[in-house]
């Protein structure tokens, strides 16, 4: 892998995020609170937090939202040099906060129709957008839009590869996108494994996608089972991922890679806004990698920004390193004096 200063590139959407306020419904709303996010995004805005440069490769909208996108991604600091501009639509969705026994709750708007979920790969000039390029980070939401972005999510992905850089993959199975038609998805999702280095799934991404079998009860025996069967017949260098018991509210990170697996201590957790907490996991393995930490403290790294990612506001995680490296190094929080 290349120097630590090198480029991190995400190909991805943008999306509008429109949150209805103080735990309403939608339908109650009168105004709702915008945000832009997506999964590249908030890879790289953990990123460009921890040191590194980075860049997204989208297209958006060539109007007033697509400015305002822009806009709010540099704040981020996210390079938008890569990011090319036509049609009309940005994908949005609406969130539903839950409280108690009442879900949160997802409902997107115009996504097929986005800019970026419209274009083709032969918009962007791949070659150039690649160079000097060390990690690309893909998001499985893609194959499930629709034939044209998979061929565009297959086609950068095989370039980078061809190219030397470090594709990173993470499944995101979103089963409301797909209609439930597990057949289908892995399919897709096979043909993007030949092509990457970097994997974040779980054992249920193994058990009903890629459908295969364990007849362990215990999730963490489960996983012990199933990643190194994942990283053998897929021929995937690292998988990582986070174990969840969301009853009690309690998390722990994994990482598989040179045939040990590492696991990162239980943490209790709670929920002030929890999407975008998988994000920030993806982005601690990643930062831990290029910094060369060691597997274990990777995996910690990248466990406590998942467990902070929940306790703040928007999608983006927000925490620097040293605010991680505190709640990975002790037990209980206590008042910063």
């Amino acid at each position: 892998m290349k120097e630590v200063n090198s480029m991190i590139k995400a190909f991805g959407e943008v999306m509008m995020r429109l949150e209805v306020p103080n735990h309403l419904k939608l339908e109650q709303a009168t105004e709702l609170g915008v945000l832009y996010s997506g999964t590249g995004i908030n890879v790289l805005s953990a990123l460009s937090r921890f040191g590194h440069s980075t860049s997204i490769i989208t297209k958006l909208p060539d109007n007033a939202l697509g400015d305002a996108a822009i806009s709010y991604i540099r704040s981020l600091g996210i390079e938008t040099s890569d990011i090319i501009t036509g049609g009309n639509y940005l994908g949005m969705y609406f969130l539903e906060k839950g409280y108690h026994v009442r879900k949160t709750n997802v409902t997107y708007s115009n996504r097929k129709e986005s800019s970026f979920c419209t274009s083709k790969i032969t918009d962007y000039n791949v070659e150039e957008v690649l160079r000097g390029t060390s990690i690309l980070h893909l998001c499985g939401i893609m194959l499930s839009i629709s034939e044209q972005m998979r061929y565009n999510a297959l086609t950068i992905a095989k370039k980078a590869k061809q190219l030397g850089i470090t594709v990173v993959f993470d499944f995101n199975y979103r089963p409301k996108l797909w209609q439930e038609d597990f057949t289908q998805a892995k399919k897709w999702y096979e043909c993007m494994l030949a092509y990457v280095d970097i994997c974040f799934m779980t054992d249920m991404d193994a058990l009903f996608i890629l459908r295969m079998e364990s007849t362990e009860k215990s999730r963490k025996q489960r996983m012990k089972q199933l990643i190194p069967e994942v990283a053998k017949k897929y021929n995937v260098a690292t998988i990582a991922g986070s174990l969840r018991d969301q009853e009690n509210q309690q998390i722990c990170g994994f990482l598989y890679q040179q045939d040990v697996m590492y696991f990162s201590r239980t943490y209790q957790y709670q929920v002030l806004d929890r999407i975008g907490s998988g994000d920030a996991y993806a982005s601690g393995i990643l930062h831990g990698i290029l910094k060369k930490f060691t597997d274990e403290d990777t995996v910690d790294f990248a466990t406590a920004a998942c467990v902070l990612a929940h306790t703040t506001y928007g999608d983006s995680p927000i925490c620097s390193e040293e605010e991680i490296w505190l709640l990975a190094k002790q037990n209980n929080v206590q008042i910063e004096r």
